[in-house]
């Protein structure tokens, strides 16, 4: 899942819904609304399922994206796959912990 907020949907739409048409006319702002508000509702939805997921799932999800691999793909996976994705995130998930612990320790990251 990738968490991204629409913030410019309306001027989006605008773009798209109001340029000349061939008879001439404008596009209707109401439709144009509509179509943001729309748009601005799922930006809000998605930001409200990330903010709801716990530390441990939100840095999962980042070091599946790092992988680049999706919910979906992960779920379409045998048994087998996912618990090698599952160890190479704990490992990711690890090495990164150490480094952060020696970053603030004082001391260079060990790779």
């Amino acid at each position: 899942m990738s968490l991204k907020i629409e913030t410019k949907a309306l001027s989006e739409a605008m773009l798209a819904n109001l340029s000349p048409k061939k008879n001439g006319g404008g596009g209707d702002f109401g439709a144009l609304l509509k179509h943001a508000e729309v748009r601005q509702s799922d930006a809000a939805a998605e930001l409200e399922k990330y903010v709801k997921m716990s530390p441990a799932e939100r840095m999962t999800q980042a070091m599946m994206k790092k992988l680049g691999i999706t919910k979906e793909a992960f779920d379409a996976m045998t048994p087998e796959q996912q618990a090698m994705v599952t160890a190479k995130i704990a490992d990711m998930i690890k090495q990164q912990l150490q480094q952060q612990t020696a970053e603030s320790q004082g001391g260079t990251p060990t790779l």
